[in-house]
């Protein structure tokens, strides 16, 4: 037996070990930590002087438009960044979905109960819960990427002008399915999208936390699938082949809902950290 299948074995066995003696529970430094490079990653986000990159990057256009390509770039530097106990992966991502318009695209992603239908790469169940006037969602779902979990999440939509929408969704509770392996263990999403004359340009950004893992760890997690980026990814192109497949319709939210409680908020940044 080789050196390579010698340790495939033995990074299967790691996998097959209770949770207790693999995932760590987060821990107080490692949330605040987490929290910070949120804080600092909104700001920037806040401060940048153009609504997508795309705006200011005419080789990226041409690649989404001209190559009808999905771009995924790292969001700030390279990936991951350590936080105590923990890693962090900063993912932007651009679609251009032509012939469809941003009502039509608001309408699907706005079907929380039947996201499986529109994400089936990454998503295997869905659910939404509650909602509170025209723009606020809580939902569940069940994960296949970057792990196998259930996902609660907050969601808030804001209407920037005729042509232009954000939201951002805030994971409020990650769950495990089956063994605790750590993968997954905060996904927070921002989403921009613009209407021009011949479709709609998509732009999301994924933050996400893991435990620690070693390099070895982390590159067989990507071979098994485990990768932001690549679920980023395959999110953007699902969301264009779904818009773009002739026939397909997206029914509206349904009504008689309970209303949801406050936005779901961020703990802040206890520290002034620079990420």
């Amino acid at each position: 037996m080789n050196v390579f299948y010698r340790a495939i074995i033995v990074a299967m066995g790691i996998l097959a070990l209770p949770p207790g003696l693999l995932a760590q529970k987060l821990k107080p430094e490692t949330l605040s930590a987490f929290e910070c490079y949120v804080q600092s990653a909104e700001k920037r986000m806040d401060a940048r002087q153009v609504f997508l990159l795309a705006d200011a990057d005419a080789t990226l256009n041409g690649k989404v438009v001209g190559g009808h390509s999905v771009e995924t770039v790292e969001g700030n530097g390279a990936n991951p960044h350590k936080v105590p106990n923990g890693l962090v992966f900063d993912w932007v991502g651009t679609v251009f979905i032509p012939g469809t318009t941003l009502d039509r695209t608001v309408r699907m992603l706005q079907d929380y109960d039947h996201r499986d239908r529109y994400f089936s790469e990454t998503i295997s169940t869905s659910k939404l819960h509650c909602r509170k006037g025209e723009n606020q969602f809580h939902y569940s779902m069940r994960l296949k990427e970057p792990a196998v979990v259930d996902v609660d999440n907050d969601v808030v939509w804001e209407r920037a002008d005729a042509h232009r929408w954000r939201c951002r969704s805030y994971s409020t509770e990650v769950r495990a399915v089956g063994k605790d392996k750590g993968y997954l263990r905060r996904h927070y999403s921002y989403w921009r999208f613009v209407e021009v004359k011949d479709g709609v340009y998509v732009e999301g950004k994924t933050i996400t936390m893991s435990d620690e893992f070693g390099t070895f760890m982390r590159a067989l997690g990507s071979m098994m699938g485990i990768n932001p980026e690549k679920s980023l990814r395959h999110s953007l192109e699902s969301m264009r082949e779904s818009l773009t497949k002739p026939g397909m319709d997206f029914p509206a939210t349904p009504t008689g809902l309970t209303e949801c409680g406050e936005p779901y908020r961020t703990m802040g940044c206890m520290a002034e950290t620079r990420h």
